[in-house]
């Protein structure tokens, strides 16, 4: 996995205001973890653009599911087929 893109993920939701300093990759995005919401995760997405990497809106509806390993590196595997 691209350690720059994780950064990049960590740093995004830290200035999103999300508490990420004790997050580790098996913290849910969603319920019980860093709490997520669909316009949080949009805006998210929508930072990730700079690299290519975008989500269908049925796709988005799904995040919430993944942690914040499994969303980096889905992350990371669309930034490398682009």
């Amino acid at each position: 996995m691209s350690t720059d893109l994780r950064e990049f993920v960590v740093s995004a939701l830290r200035d999103m205001k999300f508490d990420v300093e004790s997050a580790t990759d098996e913290t849910p995005l969603g319920d019980g973890g860093l709490e997520l919401e669909s316009l949080s995760l949009a805006e998210l997405v929508m930072q990730l653009d700079k690299f290519g990497v975008e989500f269908s809106d049925e796709e988005m509806e799904k995040l919430t599911d993944l942690n914040l390993g499994e969303f980096t590196e889905e992350v990371n595997r669309r930034a490398e087929t682009k």
